[in-house]
């Protein structure tokens, strides 16, 4: 950490944070979160119940990622929205198919798995809402959020965020909102000048609009918190016994987050692959259209395999190693490959029609990206070739009811258990199992 005094100026820079990822880990939260947690502090992985408990290999961002997105449930938010498919008609220029998980209506409707996460990880969750932010945002649909923080004006948005970096030397989570980027996005607060007046910070959406200047690549950002809408802190350590095993709270929150619902032209869930799989076979808004209006529909067609296919390599259920529930065991076991599975099927979609970001550029400010290949928009054009990934797609949802179905009788079964698996012999060992 740099830290310098002068009479009329105080600036602190913790040295060095990891960028926040969005293309291979698409939840912006968990990434974000894997990175405070682990900044300076490698030992981490060896202390945590959580990732212990859990017998993750040490991984990205030391297994926390893994591990959050599991036992929280988040891993199994997924989506599809017409409106990303269909961009010309609703004015969407760069859509981002991780709004299941990483969108403002996510942040405020799963508000209680970040919480969750961070008392997982044996700390105390410091939620902060911005009553001074100039992003308008819907209190009703915010209720639930701010409830569960504590209001709070600029001045003391300010005053957290400077007196938690000094004292704690770990990167402040904060719900942003950047003029060059029309989206409300995590971003690391990773430093600040002139005692606050501007703050340094990570985004995974940085780029040339902002002002990038600050040490390490940070952006620099005056004025800065009328753009928090709120702060997501890590709190002390707070070592608590859990009241439930990891493998039942990651049951219990993937059957809660796997729900199908439908908001508007986004579908989650399950719900998702069938939204998907109808727009693919929309010959209408593919054979009947320019190349470029043809070319975006491949590239969300693309980015939307990549999102689920990130999500379910994350989703890695933990044992269930209860002596006593074997039967609870072998269903957990059973919907434990369903999401490696998963993940296997979207590479099978991409190898249909346009591989591994085959045609993929970089675009420009209108459209941060866009397809380029004659021969994949040709593809994808063929019905053939789209009701090859239809199919595939599918497979897929079937193989993600299978999982969801075996969840629910593994959390049923888990409940009839007297003993909760925990004890060997089990309380029914001289009597008849009150499960059966």
């Amino acid at each position: 950490m740099v830290e310098t005094m002068a009479r009329h100026e105080r600036c602190l820079v913790l040295e060095d944070v990891p960028k926040i990822e969005n293309l291979e880990y698409p939840d912006i939260f968990a990434d974000a979160l894997s990175v405070a947690v682990g900044y300076r502090d490698d030992g981490v992985y060896g202390r945590c119940p959580l990732l212990l408990g859990y017998r993750l290999k040490p991984g990205h961002r030391a297994g926390i990622y893994g591990a959050v997105s599991t036992v929280t449930g988040r891993g199994w938010l997924i989506g599809f929205d017409e409106a990303c498919f269909y961009w010309e008609r609703h004015g969407v220029q760069n859509p981002h198919p991780s709004f299941a998980v990483s969108s403002l209506e996510s942040y405020l409707e799963h508000y209680a798995t970040m919480r969750e996460a961070i008392r997982l990880l044996d700390h105390v969750p410091e939620f902060l809402w911005n009553q001074d932010c100039e992003y308008a945002v819907d209190r009703e649909q915010a209720a639930g959020f701010i409830a569960s923080a504590a209001e709070a004006d600029g001045e003391a948005i300010r005053r957290y965020v400077t007196d938690t970096l000094a004292a704690r030397q770990r990167p402040v989570i904060a719900l942003l909102y950047l003029p060059s980027v029309p989206i409300v996005e995590m971003a690391l607060l990773t430093g600040y000048e002139s005692s606050g007046e501007v703050v340094l910070g990570r985004s995974p959406y940085q780029n040339s609009q902002m002002d990038n200047s600050g040490p390490y690549g940070y952006f620099r950002m005056a004025d800065w918190e009328r753009k928090v809408l709120a702060i997501i802190g890590i709190g002390e350590e707070n070592r608590t016994e859990k009241n439930r095993d990891f493998s039942f709270l990651a049951i219990e929150n993937a059957l809660r987050y796997s729900k199908s619902h439908i908001r508007g032209t986004q579908y989650h869930g399950l719900a998702a692959y069938d939204a998907w799989e109808r727009a693919l076979l929309d010959d209408a808004s593919i054979t009947g259209v320019d190349d470029a209006i043809v070319s975006r529909r491949l590239l969300q067609h693309s980015l939307t395999a990549g999102f689920i296919a990130s999500q379910k390599a994350f989703t890695v259920l933990p044992d269930c190693n209860a002596p006593s529930m074997g039967v609870v065991g072998g269903f957990v076991r059973r919907a434990a490959a369903g999401p490696g599975l998963i993940h296997g099927l979207m590479w099978d979609v991409w190898q249909v029609v346009g591989g591994y970001w085959r045609g993929v550029k970089a675009g420009n400010a209108e459209h941060r990206l866009y397809w380029e290949n004659d021969e994949e928009l040709r593809r994808f054009r063929d019905r053939t070739v789209r009701e090859k990934a239809a199919k595939v797609i599918s497979r897929a949802r079937q193989v993600d009811a299978q999982a969801i179905q075996d969840l629910q009788e593994a959390k049923e079964e888990w409940e009839k258990c007297l003993g909760r698996g925990k004890e060997h012999p089990c309380p029914c060992w001289d009597k008849p199992c009150a499960r059966v």
